[in-house]
């Protein structure tokens, strides 16, 4: 960051002045000629900064692209101010500092948290309470579940939409209060060890909610208004539970990079229902209050402090459930404001005093914002080993477009949501004179070769790489995309196909206590189990073990995820059941009936 050292005040503070000048007239010259050096030494800095800005944003600088408006803030003061892009590409909106922007879900929990401490400090509830005291029908062993374990996500209370979607297939359908607390009500055992263990769950929140709103004896929108942005004069912010509402100027979500496509996937849901609307304006006026320690957001925060758990399965990051996220650029620490899926509207360099804030309506332009940071920590960045990429198709034998075909098993760690594994392949098949990657069941891109074992995506430029470590290892590829992320799969290991025999045992009906929900398995004429389940399509039951299969779970906005699905037997070796697995459902049984 540009600055001036002490010495060097020193020695332009001397410069023309006469040693015959008394002592009073020295020390005013000395601080006019400092205030005067160390404003254009500002000046030229933040000439720097726009600059810097603008070469990261000049691509969506136009009235063709989502947009995003940018504030920096140095020791409390705006030192740059800039919006590219647009609000609405329909109706062409230009984006602006005023232009409201609904944050979803995880992204807006700092405010709902924030609110939560307020409530402590005002006398109206405490995080040791236990909240079998406002939900006396919460299950028995429950019982020593506090509001704090429903901040940690160690209630062990399920996921909403991972326990739903096993009766309805997209997350944009309605589900009532009342549904949710038949859901808990009802939830036979924990997931994990109540106030030791660790899984995420949209639940925990909409518990929490309903516990602010009895305690409050208030709406939670209303106090937070109230209690919250009407106090730190955010007067464009508000809880928007009302998805019907008119909001003037409103920014429309959109993905991808061109072109774009609006996101319309919004859930509502007691667990979803705590969006918050806010304009880049009003965030500046947050972070204000962040960092003074004086505030009633800085002692809010605070207060989350003391007893807070960083989610125990991420590492190396350091991410609270309240919205923060600690990293580190060489020795200095930043603090990002956001949800777990990294859709950032703040970064704070808390040594430097400096804070970036970018809200936008799109995630790709909102993580651009956090790069500002760079222009005051200097940093060459995450240094990636992609090869340089082959650029033109070639024609490749139908005998070697075969060898790369089969099931890609996606190579990853934790997630966010829990120590279990997420489980994620992909199909490449050999169809025609083509080699066809299918992301959905029946969703595929032809994949152009160009050599060598390279591929591409003709149409959002992805590059594929296929490598084999060893003749006797499985086939692996990587996967370099546009955005700069990389995937990493495997081929897995082809299993023999299973008897009709075999497959026929595992037929029947089955039912959920938890849910009161049915489900049948049948076999079908290609000798395939097929999961028939009364509201949502049929999925085919895929091999990967012996009793175990996997299932595609759709969420609605075209994303899916496989659920590991185990057949259980009793002490004689007769099947009775299911035990059915992902990140976010770490066991849900199905009993089969006789």
């Amino acid at each position: 960051m540009p600055g001036i050292s002490i010495t060097d005040y020193f020695k332009f503070a001397q410069v023309g002045i006469n040693d015959h000048q008394n002592d009073y007239m020295r020390r005013i010259s000395s601080i006019l000629l400092f205030l005067l050096i160390m404003g254009q030494v500002n000046s030229q800095q933040n000439e720097h900064l726009d600059r810097f800005i603008d070469s990261l944003f000049q691509p969506i600088d136009n009235k063709n692209s989502p947009g995003i408006a940018v504030i920096v803030l140095q020791d409390g003061k705006a030192i740059a101010k800039k919006h590219y892009g647009m609000a609405n590409l329909e109706h062409q909106v230009p984006f602006t500092q005023k232009t409201p922007v609904r944050l979803g879900y995880s992204g807006t929990r700092e405010f709902l948290c924030v609110s939560l401490a307020l409530m402590k400090t005002q006398g109206i509830l405490n995080f040791k309470d236990r909240i079998r005291n406002y939900l006396p029908k919460l299950p028995v062993w429950s019982a020593d579940v506090t509001i704090q374990d429903l901040l940690n996500h160690s209630s062990g209370f399920d996921d909403e939409w991972a326990t739903m979607l096993l009766m309805q297939a997209d997350m944009g359908n309605r589900v009532d209060k009342e549904q949710l607390f038949q859901l808990v009500y009802n939830q036979p055992r924990p997931q994990v060890a109540p106030g030791k263990g660790y899984m995420y769950s949209n639940t925990d929140f909409a518990l929490l909610r309903s516990i602010m709103e009895m305690a409050s004896g208030q709406s939670l929108p209303d106090y937070i208004q109230k209690n919250l942005f009407g106090p730190l004069g955010m007067n464009n912010s508000f809880m928007n539970d009302n998805l019907l509402q008119v909001i003037p100027g409103f920014a429309e979500n959109y993905n991808g990079a061109g072109p774009y496509f609006k996101t319309l996937s919004v859930k509502t849901s007691p667990g979803g229902n705590y969006r918050f609307v806010t304009t880049a304006e009003d965030l500046e006026k947050w972070t204000k209050a962040i960092e003074d320690e004086n505030s009633i957001t800085a002692k809010a925060i605070s207060e989350l402090m003391k007893n807070a758990r960083p989610i125990p399965v991420l590492s190396p990051e350091v991410h609270y459930t309240f919205g923060h996220e600690w990293q580190k650029i060489g020795s200095r620490r930043i603090i990002k404001h956001g949800g777990v899926n990294h859709d950032f509207y703040i970064t704070r360099v808390p040594s430097l005093g400096v804070s970036i804030i970018g809200l936008g309506n799109s995630l790709n332009n909102m993580k651009k914002a956090e790069s500002v940071v760079h222009f005051f920590i200097p940093s060459e960045g995450e240094k990636r080993s992609s090869p340089v990429f082959p650029s033109r198709a070639v024609n490749v034998k139908k005998e070697v477009l075969a060898t790369y075909a089969g099931r890609y098993f996606e190579k990853t760690g934790n997630t966010h949501s829990s120590h279990i594994p997420a489980i994620r392949f992909y199909d490449i098949k050999f169809e025609g004179d083509s080699l066809l990657f299918y992301y959905t069941s029946n969703q595929f891109f032809s994949m152009l070769p160009l050599g060598n074992g390279y591929f591409k995506d003709p149409e959002y430029g992805a590059v594929l790489q296929f490598t084999r470590p060893h003749v006797d290892s499985s086939m692996e590829l990587a996967v370099w995309v546009p955005d700069g992320t990389n995937l990493y799969f495997q081929r897995s290991t082809n299993l023999a196909t299973p008897t009709k025999e075999y497959l026929q045992q595992f037929t029947g009906t089955y039912y959920s206590p938890h849910l009161d929900f049915y489900c049948r398995i049948v076999l079908n004429e290609k000798n395939e189990l097929v999961l028939k389940r009364p509201t949502i399509s049929d999925k085919t039951l895929v091999p990967n073990g012996k009793d175990l299969f996997l299932f595609e779970m759709e969420s609605g906005g075209g994303d899916s995820w496989y659920v590991r699905t185990e057949f259980t037997r009793n002490a004689k070796g007769q099947l009775n059941g299911i035990e059915m697995q992902h990140v976010r459902m770490i066991h849900h049984r199905f009993e089969k009936v006789k």
